[in-house]
């Protein structure tokens, strides 16, 4: 594993860690922003899998994580969930930006809370095979 991967599961971790805090500590919860948080945090452990699988010409600089995980297809398996939470999780990176843009209520963030985590495990379980250390999110 690369610094560089490292560098982006560890941030996404850090994006997950916030999102959770944010959940678990604000009243009323600032649900923009876990969801926010959330769609960050599966969009770094994407890049995290396009830079450890060597993805050439540059991160691309978007916010759409099927997108994102079109770009690692030819290596890696990527079950139909995760284009699923992708599909869900991706208006978050630039909606939530503008007011009135979603509606959002609680379960909303409960879902991003849970779909993003999924991702992150999912990536950590591949990125750590080689039996790198990195931050662990559990």
């Amino acid at each position: 594993m690369t610094p560089e991967t490292k560098e982006w599961y560890d941030m996404a971790v850090m994006d997950l860690g916030v999102a959770r805090h944010l959940d678990e500590t604000y009243r009323p919860k600032p649900l923009e922003i876990i969801c926010y948080h959330c769609q960050q945090a599966a969009e770094k452990a994407i890049k995290a899998l396009i830079v450890y699988f060597g993805g050439r010409g540059g991160m691309p600089k978007l916010h759409d994580l099927s997108f994102l995980l079109n770009q690692i297809k030819n290596k890696v398996c990527i079950e139909d969930k995760y284009y699923d939470y992708a599909d869900i999780l991706t208006p978050y990176g630039v909606s939530v930006r503008y007011p009135g843009e979603l509606f959002l209520e609680e379960r909303h963030a409960k879902d991003t809370l849970e779909f993003s985590g999924e991702i992150l495990r999912w990536v950590q379980s591949i990125v750590c095979s080689e039996g790198f250390m990195i931050i662990k999110y559990t």
